[in-house]
């Protein structure tokens, strides 16, 4: 008897389970990277973050940055460095992203 009782419910759990989940959309991913440069070169070390969360990656010696694991949609991306203005950008990423940001001195 408890056997029947354990599958009946395991049952019920898995049908319950397979209808909540029957309107979900499927959640695509995609990533943003890019290169962040003054005037005249590649800037190194600026923190870029997405939609002021703590998803927050520098660019690299030559000014690139990648940010994974993005949900599609609209986004905004924010851009500092010492010496430099803070620059957003509002992105609507389909796909993977690739940008140049050009940020002026203070």
């Amino acid at each position: 008897m408890k056997t029947i009782v354990t599958i009946i419910a395991l049952f019920t759990f898995t049908l319950a389970f397979a209808n909540n989940n029957k309107g979900d959309k499927e959640l695509k991913m995609c990533s943003i990277s890019g290169n962040v440069v003054d005037a005249q070169e590649s800037l190194t070390g600026v923190k870029v973050w997405l939609d002021g969360k703590e998803t927050t990656v520098y660019t690299d010696f030559d000014g690139n940055f990648t940010i994974n694991n993005v949900i599609e949609g609209e986004h905004i991306i924010a851009f500092s460095l010492i010496a430099y203005k803070n620059k957003e950008v509002v992105l609507n990423t389909k796909s993977n992203e690739k940008v140049t940001v050009e940020l002026n001195e203070k």
